[in-house]
């Protein structure tokens, strides 16, 4: 992962630095200003905890969360193949390092997790997934998102907005990498193989009596029962985890801009309200990563209780 940082530095900064702290800081200082001057004063009631809709024809609605979300989709697309322009090539572009950075890491820490066969059928959908919440995460730390919009009867309305702010987003992805996760155990294992994980009597059957192993058999049934609960607990605590932090963060970001700009009317002190926010600017920066980084090891976690056995050894590939 410090690859991956000293390349974004590289990308976007110009060489005034060698120092990749101060390339960083740069770019992270660039980004607080932008927004700060562009705050609007109307937004008193803090960051809403719904999605506005921006335009609607009958029942098909689009909200300022969704736009955001095409909008990334396109750039995960569009960045990937800029990156790769030319083909792979055996001496790396700018780009081409970022990604295989990213992807050695993602490799060494989640491989062990999950097993080297299942990792090669589930990897393609983790690196979207990572992608995808990562790059949501930093869009909503650009300047504009959630400071550009219009004014409905004197309430603020953007036209963006983060879209892992919008429970409905961090639930649909919960959603998916639940199904996902059915899809790849049975892929990987087979119905009888997920059945036996969840329900199966783990014990030797020759190595204990008749009596004991029926009994285990029943104690077993009814921990699957429990684990089943689990199971539907994470969509859950996938989705509320990755919606609490963003929001979280959003609302945190926007009472500092606003103590910025109540600041910026003292004399003396105006001179260096700006630079208020950009603590916490590094900061949401480090848990735009992390939530990304989270959100994929724990569906890769999930995964790996199931595929990561021994005796599996038909894990079927694309």
């Amino acid at each position: 992962m410090k690859n991956f940082f000293y390349w974004l530095a590289l990308m976007f900064v110009p060489k005034v630095s060698k120092s990749l702290l101060t390339r960083l800081m740069l770019i992270l200082g660039g980004f607080v200003l932008l927004p700060n001057m562009a705050y609007c004063s109307s937004h008193e009631g803090g960051v809403s905890s719904s999605s506005t809709v921006v335009f609607s024809v009958g029942k098909f609605v689009l909200t300022d969360s969704i736009i955001l979300t095409w909008i990334v989709s396109a750039l995960i697309i569009f960045l990937v193949r800029f990156a790769l322009r030319g083909g792979v090539k055996i001496i790396p572009s700018t780009g081409q390092a970022i990604i295989e950075s990213v992807i050695e890491g993602l490799h060494g820490i989640i491989e062990p997790i999950m097993g080297n066969k299942a990792f090669r059928v589930v990897f393609p959908y983790l690196l979207g997934i990572f992608f995808f919440i990562l790059l949501q995460n930093i869009c909503g730390l650009l300047p504009g998102i959630g400071s550009i919009g219009w004014s409905v009867h004197g309430e603020f309305r953007p036209f963006f907005r983060p879209a892992n702010s919008d429970l409905n987003t961090t639930l649909a992805l919960a959603i998916v990498s639940f199904f996902a996760w059915g899809y790849f155990c049975i892929k990987c294992t087979g119905i009888k193989g997920l059945y036996f994980e969840i329900f199966g009597n783990k014990a030797n059957k020759f190595e204990l009596s008749a009596a004991i192993y029926g009994g285990l058999c029943v104690l077993f049934l009814a921990v699957g029962l429990v684990e089943c609960i689990s199971i539907l607990c994470r969509i859950v605590s996938l989705s509320f985890r990755l919606f609490g932090n963003t929001f979280g963060g959003e609302n945190l970001l926007h009472n500092m801009y606003g103590f910025a700009n109540v600041l910026k009317h003292i004399p003396i002190v105006n001179y260096v309200a700006y630079l208020i926010p950009l603590p916490f600017y590094f900061l949401e920066f480090l848990v735009a990563i992390i939530q990304s980084f989270v959100f994929t090891l724990l569906v890769s976690v999930y995964i790996g209780l199931v595929c990561n056995q021994e005796d599996h050894s038909h894990c079927e590939e694309f």
